[in-house]
């Protein structure tokens, strides 16, 4: 996992098994300003992302060992949906891709990973607003029963 230190960079998680693809990914996205996180597979990349907050995006190969990029956007996007989400491969375009995510083919060109990476980002945050939206529409209100069976109350303010 690389960190480049700058803690005012927009964070994009970078997960591809083929270790010179992922350092030339990481290039071209921290030469154009963003903090780079690397993982080898899906399943370290589900490690990082539980322990890093902040990753705004998600870049990632198709065919890897342990967890696939295909299984792993949809995770991503069932768990974090605030965090874009970018797939690529060599291969043929997956045919269905999770809400919001996006698909380039390698070999890709630096300036059209920065724009899809822009755009996944913006999309990511038009999906968050709309599922704050309808949680917050959903929450419990004081007296009305839950699932649980009991009635939600309102929590204590905290003692100062």
């Amino acid at each position: 996992m690389t960190d480049s230190g700058d803690a005012t960079a927009v964070v994009v998680l970078v997960v591809e098994d083929e270790t010179l693809i992922r350092l030339l990914a990481n290039d071209m996205l921290s030469e154009a300003g963003y903090r780079v996180l690397e993982a080898r597979d899906g399943q370290e990349a589900l490690t990082i992302l539980e322990v890093h907050a902040d990753v705004r995006a998600l870049f990632t190969d198709v065919t890897m060992p342990n967890l696939d990029g295909l299984s792993l956007a949809k995770i991503v996007s069932e768990r974090w949906p605030q965090i874009g989400i970018l797939l690529t491969s060599g291969l043929v375009a997956p045919s269905e891709l999770p809400n919001g995510a996006r698909f380039i083919s390698k070999p890709y060109e630096p300036e059209t990973v920065h724009g899809e990476i822009h755009t996944v980002m913006a999309e990511a945050a038009n999906i968050s607003k709309g599922a704050a939206a309808v949680a917050l529409t959903s929450i419990l209100h004081a007296g009305q029963m839950h699932g649980a069976g009991a009635l939600a109350q309102p929590l204590p303010e905290p003692e100062t």
